[in-house]
């Protein structure tokens, strides 16, 4: 088996060993944590080559610059993940940043702000401003990684001359294995027997995996990178089957996970309640007639350690429901509110009174909780009238 060009890269680097094969690279080697800095580029390549700057990885790939500019990971280095670590050390802010902004050159560029008094400014924090970006998951000693060939499935080293020395074509691009280096928690973290983020673990167990069905089949639909979650309203209600029935004695709203292949919602982070009012005669809600279900799981930290309160969310094919006995009324309003943030509204709160009001920490966190307030939305909104 000849090496290519690019794969020479990787020796110098110290990712290639005699274990590595065409198609066949150990996760835990490509996301061992931290991530290694990527040293010297070869002399030869130009100054786009050499860039770990997703903006330069748009002169040639725009379409997919372009998809991840419109997704979370580019705002994963937000405020309020600065606002929290600018009250940390340099530690634990390694530790956060190896799946919010995870390129070494990150966490020094962000060491080196904020040591001149401007890391919660990103036009100071440099490379580490752009959060999760290109580099962070195809660049390895400058080497790029990718998924199989488009239609034809060959893995291995692409054909030379290519710019930046090709790329090494691997199916761990396309297994929902890679994703877990971020969105799995390790057992040991775990809280009530369930990691904080067990997501991997949950979609092992779902139908979809069983029918071949990875994270990247929904969350990088044709390989596009939007990976879109439980902040987009489309998505959200494309993994929910909603029904409403009606009869003599009351009106039920029911929710049932049919396209997620995970926890609903898998994080500790969102609430999900279902609701159901009476309306007035004149369509006014009547709110002593408010009755919920609440779809969340909700942890605490008593500063010792994390505690479970309550866990309802819907594994596949499970459902929740809400009734409202029509109690003399004549129509009833249903509908689904997704908190996406709904931890941080109850965690920033905290956060602020225990640092200093005036400095960048508050003002980023503050910002933050108006972003989380802000992205609540409504789900199958419906007036139901009385048989």
């Amino acid at each position: 088996m000849m090496l290519s060009a690019a794969l020479a890269v990787y020796a110098v680097h110290g990712f290639a060993d005699a274990q590595m094969h065409y198609g066949d690279i150990n996760l835990d080697q490509y996301w061992e944590q931290p991530l290694a800095a990527q040293g010297q580029p070869p002399q030869d390549w130009s100054a786009i080559e050499r860039s770990l700057l997703p903006v330069d990885c748009g002169q040639c790939h725009a379409d997919r610059f372009a998809e991840w500019q419109t997704s979370h990971h580019s705002h994963s280095f937000s405020p309020g993940v600065v606002g929290q670590l600018l009250t940390y050390d340099a530690s634990a802010t390694a530790e956060c940043m190896q799946c919010h902004a995870p390129l070494a050159e990150q966490r020094v560029a962000f060491e080196a702000a904020r040591s001149r008094g401007v890391g919660a400014l990103p036009e100071h924090q440099g490379i580490a401003a752009v959060g999760n970006a290109c580099a962070g998951c195809h660049l390895r000693g400058y080497a790029r990684f990718g998924p199989p060939q488009r239609g034809t499935g060959l893995t291995g080293p692409s054909q030379l001359p290519a710019p930046h020395g090709g790329v090494f074509r691997t199916p761990l691009f396309e297994s929902s294995e890679f994703c877990s280096a971020c969105h799995q928690f390790p057992a040991g973290a775990a809280v009530a027997g369930k990691p904080l983020e067990n997501t991997y673990e949950e979609w092992k167990a779902s139908p979809q995996a069983a029918q071949g069905m990875s994270c990247q089949t929904c969350h990088m639909p044709d390989r596009r990178h939007l990976w879109r979650g439980i902040h987009d309203p489309a998505m959200v209600a494309s993994g929910l089957t909603p029904r409403t029935s009606t009869d003599a004695d009351k009106a039920r709203f029911e929710i049932t996970n049919t396209g997620v292949a995970h926890a609903f919602p898998t994080y500790t982070t969102p609430t999900v309640i279902m609701f159901a009012i009476a309306l007035d005669a004149d369509g006014t809600a009547r709110p002593e007639t408010l009755r919920s279900q609440v779809i969340a799981r909700h942890v605490h930290h008593d500063g010792e350690g994390w505690h479970e309160l309550t866990d309802t969310r819907l594994l596949p094919g499970e459902s929740a429901a809400v009734e409202l006995p029509w109690n003399g009324n004549a129509r009833v309003r249903v509908w689904l509110e997704v908190i996406p943030d709904d931890f941080y509204l109850e965690l920033y709160p905290g956060l602020l009174a225990l640092i200093a009001p005036d400095g960048e920490p508050a003002r980023l966190i503050a910002k933050a909780r108006a972003e989380a307030a802000a992205s609540r939305f409504r789900l199958f909104e419906t007036e139901l009238q009385r048989p």
